[in-house]
């Protein structure tokens, strides 16, 4: 087992900001690794078990969008867990402003791309898989495609990755209210 959510330290700034916000309670799922849920439809819980497939976009710098290049060659079917490593929390720890501002982000092609594909979840070390206005937006599309944003998985883990074929399983906590769900994510090595 080898899990790749973000861990975030009991002294993080976030948690300082958090209790000091009014909707605490609809705020706290989108600490850390989380899934948003916007539209606050149900994720079918035979999602909590998938194929994994690891899209490498270090080599992305901050502020750019990866593209269709990103995934060419790679085998991506319906019901897949995919997970882009942009490796942005080496130079630009979770909370700072390029972190949160300015981090890489999928184009409009590639996500569409990845809705006919049907994939379960798409997973990002940023963010979001869009910045700005266009990261809500990106995440409602998705959702009412049943396909759903996992955002803040840990680019330390995914960089300490030693296998490439791999089972993804997703615990998450439901909650009717919240926009955002807290996550667990932890991969299996297929033999």
């Amino acid at each position: 087992m080898f899990e790749i959510s973000l861990k975030i330290d009991r002294d993080h700034k976030v948690w300082e900001m958090l209790a000091s916000n009014k909707n605490m309670l609809l705020t706290s799922g989108h600490v850390g690794t989380h899934i948003d849920v916007y539209e606050k439809t149900e994720i079918p819980e035979e999602y909590s078990k998938c194929d994994g497939v690891l899209i490498d976009c270090t080599n992305y710098s901050l502020g750019r969008e990866i593209g269709m290049e990103a995934i060419k060659e790679v085998d991506i079917k319906k019901k897949d867990f995919v997970i882009f490593k942009t490796g942005v929390q080496k130079e630009n720890p979770y909370g700072s402003e390029n972190y949160l501002k300015n981090h890489q982000e999928l184009s409009w092609e590639l996500i569409d791309y990845l809705l006919k594909r049907e994939v379960a979840f798409i997973g990002i070390d940023c963010a979001g898989i869009r910045r700005g206005e266009e990261h809500y937006k990106a995440d409602v599309k998705c959702e009412k495609n049943k396909t759903y944003v996992v955002e803040n998985l840990s680019s330390e883990r995914l960089n300490q990755l030693s296998f490439n074929e791999f089972k993804v399983f997703t615990v998450w906590i439901d909650n009717p209210i919240a926009t955002g769900l807290s996550t667990k994510i932890f991969l299996y090595e297929v033999k």
